[in-house]
């Protein structure tokens, strides 16, 4: 009986103490679990994201042509990017100078490069998806050679621009839609080594021409896209600081309307860094450049220009609105190792494999691991940038 009436005066108790913990919204924990859940899945609906990266120069040297001919006469250069193929199909997106041709019959590397048909297949194999071809090489071999050159790419199904095989070609600009996020494309470079188009067949390349670019960039917005990005192959060779000439094309370009600028040539990275800009509307909108990339891979050994960068950006755009903006940016500093071979390897896990003894790591390279900490060094100090929230990339394990 003593028992009944503790049970009794129990649930009594309990039954006055529910009513107050909900007044005070100590509310079931299930069901916030599962409004919080479907808050996350009513904020995805509203938004789509959109990852881009972008690498600097590929070349294609006489050692490279050496190290990938085979026993049958045959090229294959895909080892040179297996290492790093995690790296770049991992994004929606992903970008790179095609600095060299495929003309077909003989293959030479500097100073007039003709690459084999095989290397292309490579990059697709690595995961690139856009190539631009406008730079100081895409003459090498002519007209004839330039046009190949378009042909394999395209034929690969690959986007490509900034050279093009018709004047038709050369008055489109590209546009590359990916989950609703309609990007364009625009390519220029400096020059072509002084080696001219045919005559009549000046619009084979877009050189950098600001009035040109900025009638291109206006062209692009009326063609509704979100996002311009602006691929330009400038600066000086071996500076490791973009010239006054490139920061005044860069303020041009972004006056004009572009969003992203990816710089190439210099064959060493210069700094990357984002601005605030208005739009048409008024509005402040941030912007980003990195004003060189570096070169990707070469048979360049000196110090700077054995390394490169993966660049990577967030594309954000609110459904609603339509408004699609710049979100997280951050990078993955590359090394070219010979030391089996060229292999483009990622410094930081690289490194990790060397100093945690992992010797079943496809990124154990202990003959390189004193230049390995030291393109960490030098990657990182130029391109970290606190200011604008620029790091880089968690180590991969």
């Amino acid at each position: 009986m003593k028992l009944m009436k503790r049970l009794s005066a129990y649930f009594a108790i309990l039954f006055l103490i529910i009513p107050l913990l909900t007044s005070c919204g100590f509310t079931d924990i299930k069901l916030q679990q599962k409004d919080s859940v479907k808050s996350v899945e009513q904020e995805k609906v509203f938004f789509d994201t959109v990852r881009i990266s972008s690498v600097g120069d590929l070349m294609c040297h006489g050692g490279q042509l050496k190290d990938a001919r085979q026993s049958n006469g045959e090229y294959d250069f895909v080892p040179v990017f297996k290492l790093i193929k995690p790296f770049i199909e991992d994004v929606n997106l992903a970008f790179a100078n095609f600095e060299t041709v495929m003309a077909g019959g003989k293959y030479t590397g500097y100073p007039t490069f003709n690459t084999p048909d095989s290397y292309a297949e490579a990059l697709k194999f690595a995961g690139f998806d856009v190539l631009t071809t406008a730079n100081n090489h895409c003459l090498d071999r002519g007209f004839d050679g330039l046009v190949k050159t378009i042909n394999k790419i395209n034929n690969l199904e690959l986007y490509q621009t900034g050279t093009f095989a018709s004047e038709e070609e050369s008055n489109r600009i590209l546009i590359v839609n990916e989950k609703d996020i309609r990007i364009a494309v625009l390519a220029y470079t400096y020059g072509t080594n002084g080696i001219n188009p045919p005559k009549g067949k000046g619009w084979s390349i877009n050189p950098i021409n600001t009035s040109r670019m900025k009638n291109d960039i206006v062209s692009a917005k009326n063609l509704g896209v979100d996002k311009i990005v602006v691929c330009i192959h400038w600066g000086e060779e071996y500076q490791r600081t973009p010239n006054k000439n490139q920061k005044k094309i860069a303020s041009e370009l972004f006056d004009a309307g572009a969003d992203i600028i990816f710089g190439s040539h210099p064959h060493v990275i210069q700094p990357m860094e984002t601005l605030t800009v208005k739009d048409e509307k008024g509005k402040d909108k941030k912007v980003f450049i990195i004003y060189s990339m570096g070169n990707f891979v070469s048979n360049q050994r000196k110090r700077y220009t054995d390394s490169g960068v993966i660049v990577r950006l967030q594309l954000i755009k609110e459904r609603i609105s339509g408004e699609t903006v710049i979100g997280r940016i951050e990078y993955i500093p590359t090394y070219v190792s010979v030391a089996n071979g060229f292999r483009i390897l990622p410094v930081q896990e690289a490194i990790n494999a060397v100093e945690n003894k992992i010797t079943d790591s496809p990124y154990y390279f202990p003959g390189d691991y004193s230049r390995l900490k030291e393109v960490w060094g030098e990657t990182t100090s130029h391109l970290t940038n606190p200011e604008c929230d620029i790091y880089p990339a968690e180590l991969r394990k």
